[in-house]
């Protein structure tokens, strides 16, 4: 049944994918803007085309959105879905960006799918099974020192994540090879299962933008670790290669 639900969300994620690229680089309509962020009416349009795929193969599943949730509480398959996540480097150009579907059983994670529409890139993971990258087995990086590192700090929207964020990154430069800002946390987690990245670390992220993610670094060896901030909803989150000690970084 995993694969099942892994088939389904891939075949959504690439029609999302194909989706947001026709309309990347065009005239861009913002909904919301926030002190750090901005809404824009692709996001409803793209989860719309996202939760009718869906809804299509399993019309009786719970589906929970950046842009709203639909379906029953009571149903133990739950997808988890961001349709764009990345919607500053969309809406400014930065072809940096991706579609992240994940389903859960009863709260566990069991198939996620990461989709970068502009590389191509599709990663892919299910319980059972291997993470894979178009295909190819993927695994974490095996760097084990801190002077080789490369990492990102995620930078959240309210002045005390901004904050902790910044002390961090102070405290990390000296310590590590490079500090990255990417501005897709999705991406950024696929990027420590394959080993493009060595950690990522976010003071405060939603489960949409990290739940397909998390099972990929686990699956290719990685190690995450969260602290709920909203139970189920919202949390702080270390991603690391699964060799690289970050134990001094901790979540008060």
């Amino acid at each position: 049944m995993p694969n099942d639900f892994l088939s389904t969300a891939i075949e959504t994620a690439l029609e999302a994918g194909d989706f947001l690229r026709r309309h990347f680089g065009t005239d861009i309509k913002i909904a919301e803007k926030f002190s750090h962020d901005i809404k824009i009416e692709l996001d409803n349009l793209a989860q719309e085309k996202i939760i009718a795929s869906i809804l299509k193969d399993y019309p009786d599943h719970q589906i929970i959105g950046e842009e709203g949730s639909i379906g029953s509480k009571d149903s133990e398959i739950c997808w988890i879905v961001d349709p764009l996540d990345g919607t500053v480097n969309f809406t400014y150009g930065i072809p940096h960006f991706c579609i992240s579907i994940a389903v859960q059983k009863r709260g566990e994670t069991i198939a996620g799918v990461i989709y970068d529409p502009i590389r191509e890139e599709l990663f892919t993971a299910s319980e059972p099974g291997y993470p894979k990258l178009n295909g190819k087995v993927i695994k974490s990086s095996q760097r084990s020192f801190l002077s080789e590192s490369v990492g990102v700090i995620g930078f959240s929207r309210t002045k005390e994540t901004i904050a902790k964020a910044t002390d961090l990154f102070f405290n990390l430069v000296p310590k590590v090879r490079k500090i990255r800002f990417t501005g897709s946390a999705a991406l950024d987690l696929a990027y420590v299962a394959c080993g493009r990245l060595d950690f990522y670390i976010e003071q405060q992220i939603q489960i949409w933008d990290i739940a397909a993610g998390i099972l990929l670094v686990e699956k290719s060896g990685g190690k995450i670790m969260t602290k709920p901030i909203i139970e189920g909803k919202t949390f702080s989150l270390k991603a690391t290669n699964g060799s690289l000690n970050l134990d001094f970084v901790t979540f008060d």
